[in-house]
């Protein structure tokens, strides 16, 4: 007999999408306010910048509620418990990541999209960008991409829905354009599709959070 909650439903399926997309909104626009620079504001450069960050942080605790909530509906197992048997994953991950990230972005282009950002952001609030990287990105982007994604998009199918979990994070960071820096593309790719493995066999959104931590940090102090 089939299972009728594991039959392809193309309208669900779609909706889906739909829904993916406008939370990917939601998770980026808190920070894209501040992502603005003197030249494009003008005159009105430094009375935006007194309002900005409240608001910017404002709508992180909008978006992490949105975020969560979702997550919590779409994620159908019961969280475990954080045992030895999770940090090891954990540290192994970790490992491999640090692998990863010394050899593909030894070949990465000094700056792209993403980092360019990230230094417009820095230069208009820089304790928002360390909150940003220390903490909100880690939780926000592994309820969306982990969390969410990988329980709306081929649940019991797994390892795909981890490598397709990868491969939209990784294009999430590094956009397919004429400039794409494949380099760092491929570095984040893998670094995704780590993460998702990390939630599929630990089954707490908390671990993999922890690995997208601890990956942001090191990357702050490891010359890659």
């Amino acid at each position: 007999m089939t299972n009728k909650n594991n039959e392809f439903n193309p309208f669900k399926s779609l909706l889906y999408i739909i829904a993916f997309i406008l939370l990917f909104i939601v998770e980026q626009f808190p920070l894209s306010i501040l992502v603005v620079t003197k030249k494009e504001l003008g005159n009105n450069y430094q009375a935006y910048m007194k309002v900005a960050p409240y608001l910017s942080i404002i709508l992180m605790i909008i978006a992490g509620i949105i975020l969560y909530l979702v997550f919590r509906k779409a994620q159908k197992f019961p969280t475990k418990k954080f045992t030895l048997k999770t940090w090891i994953t954990i540290l192994i991950s970790i490992v491999l990541i640090v692998a990863i990230n010394y050899i593909t972005l030894r070949f990465a282009k000094s700056s792209n999209a993403n980092t360019d950002a990230l230094m417009t952001l820095g230069n208009n609030n820089i304790l928002i960008l360390m909150l940003s990287i220390i903490v909100i990105s880690p939780i926000f982007e592994e309820l969306l991409f982990r969390g969410i994604f990988m329980n709306w998009f081929f649940p019991n199918h797994q390892v795909i829905s981890a490598i397709l979990s990868g491969i939209v994070f990784g294009f999430a960071h590094a956009p397919i354009s004429a400039n794409t820096d494949w380099a760092y593309a491929i570095s984040k790719i893998l670094l995704g599709i780590i993460i998702a493995f990390v939630y599929y066999k630990t089954k707490n959104i908390k671990a993999n959070i922890t690995v997208h931590f601890l990956n942001n940090v090191l990357s702050m102090v490891i010359p890659y």
